[in-house]
């Protein structure tokens, strides 16, 4: 008599399979909570804080040469900088030493503003520096302001001014 052979043994496999997906769930649950509890704890930290803002002001010379213009610091007052000068405003901002960013913009008395911009800062860094170049050419005599916003994490602002005064 002829009989059929037996099934193959893949119900069982398939069996065992389904016995070990059980535990599988739960642990890739725990892997991935792990996983985010340091971002979890970093994003409970407070926030970086600007502690102090300070505004200055330096003129850089440019002269002319046989070998093209040069750009040297001058010794003269920043109230009375000689024909065509760049200005160099440098902000100086303390914060309490924690990361962040600081927002900032540059805002001048001729009209123009910069776009928002970023300073990254690292835990730590307890002093920053922000910088602005103002370049003026030719003659003529002009009252220039220049003034830093911080618009966050916390609102600061300072203002420096210089004249240029270039006779014909």
């Amino acid at each position: 008599m002829w009989r059929r052979p037996p099934p193959p043994a893949r119900p069982a496999a398939r069996l065992r399979r389904h016995r070990t997906l059980p535990w599988l769930v739960p642990a890739a649950a725990v892997v991935v909570l792990l996983a985010a509890l340091p971002a979890r704890c970093r994003a409970t930290e407070p926030p970086l804080t600007p502690t102090g803002l300070t505004l200055t002001v330096t003129t850089v010379a440019t002269s002319t040469t046989t070998n093209g213009p040069t750009n040297s610091p001058t010794n003269a007052p920043a109230d009375s900088p000689h024909c065509d000068n760049s200005a160099l405003f440098t902000a100086s901002v303390t914060t309490d030493g924690r990361p962040g960013t600081l927002r900032y913009r540059w805002r001048r008395n001729d009209g123009t503003a910069s776009d928002e911009l970023r300073q990254p800062v690292r835990s730590g860094e307890y002093r920053t520096t922000l910088v602005l170049g103002w370049s003026f050419v030719g003659h003529g005599a002009v009252h220039a302001t220049a003034t830093v916003e911080i618009l966050s994490p916390r609102s600061l602002s300072a203002t420096a001014s210089f004249d240029y005064d270039c006779p014909a």
